[in-house]
């Protein structure tokens, strides 16, 4: 590793090749995540790990005593939750779990915004197995 500094990739899909590529060009060494064997960014980080992304925990013992410098950013839809969970827990700059939980949670999203006077909306929970116009699906 060469004492460089870690940027983490979570979720390495093939949107994360360029992250990964540019984070490489700046110095750092790239340990990416993804819990495909064949994810697109695999096969460019420095280090990988066939993981379930799904669970922090996990991410954070395969680090073992090595702190990551930054989580490099890419689309990874209701799992972007992890990356907050691994900026609060080294302390880095990003989105945190609840920013990246008001990203990905819709329903508390408004919950949050209509709390805070930022949105002036109705929203409603339609139970499973109800149709919106009513009656069972």
């Amino acid at each position: 590793m060469n004492n460089k500094k870690i940027a983490l990739v979570i979720g390495a899909g093939k949107e994360s090749v360029f992250g990964i590529k540019e984070a490489q060009k700046a110095g750092y060494y790239v340990i990416a995540f993804d819990g495909n064997e064949n994810a697109e960014g695999l096969k460019y980080a420095d280090e990988k790990y066939v993981e379930d992304i799904k669970q922090p925990k996990s991410i954070i013992n395969k680090l073992s005593d090595r702190k990551p410098e930054v989580v490099i950013p890419v689309p990874i839809g209701r799992y972007l939750t992890t990356t907050g969970i691994i900026n609060n827990y080294y302390h880095l700059k990003g989105c945190s779990k609840l920013s990246c939980n008001l990203c990905t949670d819709k329903y508390l999203f408004h919950i949050e915004t209509s709390k805070n006077k930022l949105r002036d909306a109705i929203c409603n929970l339609i139970p499973a197995g109800i149709s919106p116009r009513g009656g069972g699906i």
